[in-house]
């Protein structure tokens, strides 16, 4: 006798979103649709029901976001088509991770593993699920790095330089100072370790939106540049100084008896030795572990210091920057647009494509607003 199989219930609108698309696969993306409808069809049949799926899966926004990944894609596919050595796809910011989902299932040549990225730390049952049967059934594995905040340039950078293989990423939707942050990132890489990008911007940064309220003022957005391995490491070891202001060392070795397991403070010897003694050591640790609070420098006090008088060597170092004027963008026609053809200046070894897709109407919009195209325009570079 054969065993009872549940058939889907079909209620779920993974089933509508499969639909719609398949509707509309011969106009819209027909080199990826196909594809996408049929993993979507495959997931509702595998989990429609289940704890911990609704939530993707039924979703009211599925349809839309299937759309946008779908655009994301068949660039991405474009992007690395000439590409025979793996790569890592990385979602930044992608929230419940459908793009990264997608991707896992999508058999896509060469692509070793993705990382989901993002700041929240939500419940992603079904990418752990997923995961679990990755490797039988030979789908890239989705690395996921919660709490991880796009403005954290150096962090982010680092960990990014610590991959196996070079990265292609994808921001979808990325909201105000976001964008230039992704695009900072992609600088920040280079193109050895980044082969490709693609960005959906969402809303304006900040720059933008108050020349509404003070038009008469200029406005720029700044944008990180590639940094070389000297520069860069000069500038993390004097911002590392500067952080040390603030604190003493708390960890070993002990600065006195070298014992790896207490700090000066702690150490047991120390109290035993002559006041004067115990004077001139602390003098020596402090000068040797805490810079200079005006110079940042170590091996002196601030008194001694012999550029007392230069107040501007303690300013925040950052990378070298582009600033993108964006003082005019509310005041032509499309300013969307306009925005995210001024954020290629800002990558300036990259080869950028502003391409302008059919996700949103822009009759839906009033002339001029600052709305008029948003999730329509997506910048690809490569």
């Amino acid at each position: 006798m054969e065993p009872d199989i549940k058939k889907p219930k079909k209620l779920w609108r993974v089933w509508k979103a499969a639909d719609e698309l398949e509707e509309r696969q011969k106009e819209f993306y027909p080199s990826v649709t196909p594809k996408i409808v049929s993993i979507l069809r495959q997931w509702g049949t595998k989990w429609e029901g289940k704890d911990g799926w609704k939530s993707l899966l039924d979703k009211h926004s599925l349809v839309h976001e299937a759309e946008e990944s779908i655009v994301a894609i068949y660039h991405l596919m474009k992007g690395v088509s000439s590409r025979t050595n793996p790569y890592i796809a990385a979602d930044v910011c992608g929230g419940k991770g459908l793009l990264s989902f997608l991707l896992s299932y999508y058999e896509a040549p060469n692509l070793h593993s993705i990382i989901l990225l993002d700041k929240a730390d939500i419940d992603w049952n079904h990418i752990h699920e997923a995961n679990s049967t990755a490797g039988q059934e030979k789908r890239p594995p989705i690395h996921i790095w919660s709490e991880t905040n796009l403005h954290d340039y150096d962090s982010i950078l680092d960990r990014f330089q610590e991959l196996p293989y070079p990265l292609a990423m994808t921001g979808i939707h990325l909201c105000k100072q976001l964008s230039p942050s992704f695009c900072g990132l992609v600088n920040g890489l280079g193109r050895d370790r980044c082969i490709y990008a693609c960005l959906s911007p969402c809303c304006m940064p900040r720059a933008i939106t108050a020349q509404k309220k003070n038009p008469n003022t200029s406005y720029s957005v700044p944008i990180q540049q590639l940094e070389n391995t000297v520069d860069r490491n000069a500038r993390r070891d004097y911002m590392e100084r500067r952080e040390r202001l603030k604190r003493k060392p708390k960890t070993g070795p002990c600065f006195h008896c070298k014992a790896p397991d207490h700090n000066l403070i702690d150490c047991q010897l120390l109290p035993t030795l002559p006041k004067e003694e115990q004077t001139q050591i602390r003098q020596a640790w402090h000068v040797a572990t805490i810079p200079c609070w005006n110079c940042l420098e170590l091996g002196h006090y601030k008194s001694e210091c012999p550029r007392n008088n230069d107040s501007s060597i303690r300013n925040s170092k950052q990378p070298p920057m582009v600033d993108v004027d964006v003082t005019n963008v509310l005041k032509g026609p499309k300013p969307y647009e306009t925005y995210c053809n001024l954020l290629t200046n800002g990558l300036p070894s990259w080869q950028c494509q502003v391409i302008e897709t059919e996700l949103e109407n822009q009759e839906k919009h009033q002339e001029g607003n600052w709305n008029s195209g948003r999730k329509s325009i997506y910048i690809v570079m490569k």
